[in-house]
């Protein structure tokens, strides 16, 4: 019998930023120490490991109850063949799975859980935000711990009333280090970039608005999104309808966003809610000033290394051609202070260290 931590991993929704993660706790995990096995559906991600368990089953809610009841049997194989000690899942679809699988089979494992951003974050109207946030004040009663991905994301829990401070802690995201190099001014077009998948969460439609807005005052500059997703070929579409193409490209998916990333000079987010995006962690880690919008999971990124973009800069053109001519200017000194941020904080080896304990600490 083996004597390490038998953890298992649920993620339904296998993509973006919780894709990330649970590859980076796959690959830099104490192995000593930790024996991860990783359950994941197909239906919102690809590039699955050949080590990890499928159950496409968990994406079936809430369209098809009896599909997405057979997930908790193949949670509950895993727990006996595994021996599970502890379930750690991520996003809210797998909190759900996990929960459930917790009240028909009377399990009295403990469950970690990672919200990766609350749906109630951005709101729906009143009457589905006090539903949403009912949810997850119900589901938080089953987690033995919560891990936020910023203090944001759990002053929003804490203010919320969703969690506890005793049933709380933070990790903060990190990625690998990557070669930083301080970008000279010898290129004729200013390149501005996201990394993020085209679908409501991200607001790609924002992306295009405001670089048509700069693209119409501020010469020499291009705007790439990379990244795919539902949204994607619409944004195709809407692009050429304003004749544009030159100027604002959607790439699609790419394995190796740093191609684009060490090719750019300003990282552009526009999302609508976020927990704490790897995406921009990644824009820290190459040294690129940060133009994001001033939300939950944002906020705490930006420190004299870019700006945040408030309603007010977008409705008005000449507010927001300010902020990007602002960072423009100061770039070259964003790109240090955004480099240090990293190196304090952002590391992926602090990250699964904290997890670690986490696990640790609740086993």
């Amino acid at each position: 019998m083996s004597n390490k931590f038998q953890v298992l991993e649920v993620c339904e929704s296998y993509n973006g930023g919780v894709k990330r993660q649970v590859d980076y706790l796959n690959e830099y995990i104490d192995n000593s120490k930790f024996e991860l096995t990783t359950l994941v559906s197909s239906k919102r991600g690809g590039n699955i490991s050949g080590s990890f368990i499928v159950d496409d089953n968990m994406s079936y809610f809430p369209n098809n109850i009896f599909k997405f009841i057979k997930s908790f049997k193949t949670i509950h194989n895993i727990v006996v063949d595994k021996n599970i000690s502890l379930i750690h899942a991520h996003s809210t679809i797998a909190g759900i799975v996990v929960i459930m699988y917790k009240i028909l089979y009377f399990s009295k494992i403990p469950i970690v859980y990672t919200p990766h951003a609350y749906y109630s974050e951005i709101s729906r109207g009143w009457v589905k935000d006090f539903l949403l946030i009912t949810v997850e004040k119900f589901m938080s009663n089953f987690f033995s711990m919560n891990i936020h991905v910023s203090e944001e994301e759990e002053n929003y829990a804490f203010d919320s009333g969703i969690v506890s401070k005793k049933e709380s802690t933070v990790v903060n995201n990190g990625v690998p280090d990557s070669e930083y190099e301080v970008k000279m001014d010898n290129v004729k077009e200013l390149r501005f970039v996201n990394v993020a998948r085209c679908d409501y969460q991200k607001n790609p439609e924002l992306f295009i608005k405001i670089a048509k807005t700069i693209c119409e005052i501020i010469p020499n500059v291009n705007f790439t999104w990379v990244g795919d997703g539902p949204l994607f070929d619409q944004c195709i579409k809407q692009v050429k309808n304003i004749n544009l193409e030159d100027k604002i490209k959607f790439v699609g998916y790419s394995s190796n966003p740093f191609k684009y990333l060490n090719s750019s000079d300003i990282f552009l987010s526009t999302s609508r809610y976020e927990g704490q995006p790897f995406s921009v962690i990644e824009a820290l880690s190459v040294g690129l000033p940060l133009i994001l919008t001033d939300i939950v999971g944002h906020r705490e990124l930006v420190s004299n290394n870019g700006r945040l973009i408030t309603n007010k800069e977008i409705l008005n053109k000449n507010n927001l051609c300010s902020l990007f001519e602002f960072v423009i200017e100061n770039k070259n000194d964003e790109s240090i202070i955004s480099r240090k941020l990293f190196e304090k904080k952002y590391n992926v080896k602090e990250m699964v260290k904290g997890i670690e304990s986490v696990y640790k600490k609740v086993v």
